[in-house]
């Protein structure tokens, strides 16, 4: 997720596809099933590194996301290892021949765990909102929503989404937890600050909060009238566990001894170092790559006299960057080195070898020729200021200090001085938000569909604050990969966003997102969503 580049303006994506596992784990984003039959009942207990937030339906943190998934659905379920869609809280849907008409026919029968049920009109109030935002209950507009026009209840169980321009990624929007989660209407009615209180959530998924332990910890319950899992789910009816009990445990090696001792039974985020100790203890390891964009570190252009201003020095910093070194040091094989804007696995990427290559010599030649010159230290100076930059520590990343610290000694090499600090989640936040030196921005914004790409650098959409200046030639780019369905011609498109993305410097990429969920072996039935977020309706506990 990115980080939260979205998460910002109260809004995030990422999207994870279920990948290889390792360790023994069956492929696809699941644990091994074998044990025998599926077992009904138990509690699940899931440590996550990092605390929870305000609990707004946009909000991709990944530790609010883990939770937020089993209590809200969508119309529509992506396949998170074909890439499909599937039918969900919709029984089927047509798409008009000029792209600008979306209907849906809903399930009969669906209620939310109010009690009221599912229709048209609670549809179309939750993606007015998500399309339009509401001012007046201080909820922007999301930013995945891009030509949104509006949407019809033509009766109980028909919607109709329209569009203003085709958009050959919005389906995939459709099919998203945090863009397109169908919530009751009693919590679409409250403003962001009621949005943000998990305990004021009314959704139609197979569990529903039972508790909130301020931002340490929640416990959902199973809900025994739940009978409309996505295609593709193992079972039907309703789900295995009686409850999860989430839990925030930024300790790596308390999450760790959790697992082995039974005191929990999944822990997401387990770092490379980590990896083998969890096997070695009879745990299995689901790996899961992050569809979508790269993690890497995005070039913030918001302050004017910040040396990346100058093309040289962006493309000087790329080249000084070594990928398969960090991923040598202190990755592993479940963290794949980055050839493109997008992640592995994601449909049409492009490639972009020719710019991500190391090349130190190069480096100092840019920077040589943009007039930084090494001092006595061997770190570079113009104009009496040294080539310095602040990176902090991305809390939502296991692997973020590790990396940055091989990143610290690679730039070296160049002249460039990296300062690294790593401050609390709300430090970060707040930096973020307001520190002059904040020149990169880690973090990844994903879906599984390349138009993330215009999610993430569209200046329509939240970069224009937030990171480089516009630019109007890559606007052009954004806009018609969207409008071209033809996936040949849109391959093209997409190769084109990179070459400008990487010709400009805007991205140094880091290493393909990954998510990685230790499991106990009691667990079996294991799997997430199109996003990477733990979707825990086929789990089950052997006894």
């Amino acid at each position: 997720m990115h980080h939260n580049r979205i998460l910002r303006i109260s809004t995030l994506v990422v999207t994870a596809a279920v990948a290889a596992t390792v360790a023994g784990c069956g492929g696809g984003g699941q644990s091994s099933n074998t044990g025998g039959s599926p077992v009904s009942g138990g509690t699940l207990t899931f440590y996550d590194p990092v605390e929870y937030q305000a609990w707004a339906p946009t909000n991709s943190l990944w530790s609010n996301s883990q939770v937020a998934d089993n209590v809200a659905e969508r119309l529509i379920w992506q396949d998170p290892q074909s890439g499909d869609y599937k039918p969900w809280l919709a029984q089927s849907w047509q798409i008009s021949d000029d792209h600008l008409a979306y209907t849906f026919k809903l399930k009969p029968g669906i209620t939310f765990s109010d009690g009221t049920p599912l229709d048209a009109d609670v549809v179309k109030l939750n993606f007015d909102q998500h399309g339009r935002g509401d001012s007046k209950l201080g909820i922007p507009a999301d930013p995945f929503w891009t030509d949104y026009a509006g949407t019809d209840a033509v009766d109980a169980n028909t919607v109709v989404v329209r569009l203003s321009k085709p958009n050959a990624g919005f389906i995939q929007i459709l099919s998203n937890y945090r863009a397109s989660s169908i919530l009751g209407k009693s919590l679409v009615e409250r403003d962001l600050n009621g949005q943000g209180d998990l305990r004021n959530w009314v959704g139609t998924g197979p569990f529903v909060v039972e508790s909130v332990t301020g931002t340490n910890g929640v416990t959902l319950k199973r809900r025994d009238d739940y009978n409309w899992p996505p295609g593709g789910s193992t079972h039907s009816g309703k789900a295995y566990l009686d409850r999860v009990i989430f839990k925030t445990v930024p300790e790596t090696g308390t999450r760790i001894g959790a697992l082995q001792s039974g005191e929990a039974q999944i822990a997401r985020n387990i770092a490379p170092y980590d990896e083998q100790t969890v096997t070695d203890g009879g745990g299995k390891l689901v790996a899961i790559p992050v569809k979508g964009e790269t993690n890497d570190l995005t070039v913030q252009l918001k302050n004017p006299d910040s040396p990346v201003q100058d093309l040289r020095v962006r493309l000087a910093l790329q080249a000084a960057t070594d990928r398969a070194a960090i991923n040598k040091a202190v990755l592993s094989p479940n963290y794949p080195i980055p050839s493109s804007a997008l992640v592995a696995g994601t449909p049409l990427r492009g490639d972009a070898t020719k710019y991500l290559g190391y090349d130190l010599d190069k480096a100092n030649q840019l920077l040589g020729e943009a007039g930084w010159v090494p001092g006595p230290d061997g770190i570079r100076a113009k104009d009496g200021n040294r080539l310095s930059f602040h990176l902090r520590v991305a809390p939502y990343y296991q692997v973020s200090q590790s990396v940055l610290e091989v990143i610290q000694s690679q730039w070296r090499k160049a002249g460039v001085e990296v300062k690294i600090t790593n401050p609390s989640l709300t430090e970060y936040e707040s930096q973020e938000a307001t520190a002059p030196d904040w020149d990169f921005d880690q973090g990844q914004t994903s879906t599984d569909e390349p138009s993330v790409l215009r999610t993430a650098y569209g200046t329509d959409r939240q970069h224009v604050t937030n990171n480089h200046v516009p630019d109007v030639t890559l606007d052009g780019l954004l806009a018609a990969q969207s409008a071209e369905f033809d996936p040949d011609k849109r391959k093209v498109a997409i190769q084109a966003i990179e070459d400008r993305i990487f010709g400009q410097g805007y991205s140094i990429p880091l290493y393909d997102e990954t998510q990685v969920f230790g499991l106990a072996p009691s667990v079996h039935g294991f799997t997430t969503e199109s996003t990477g977020r733990a979707w825990l309706y086929d789990t089950w506990l052997a006894k």
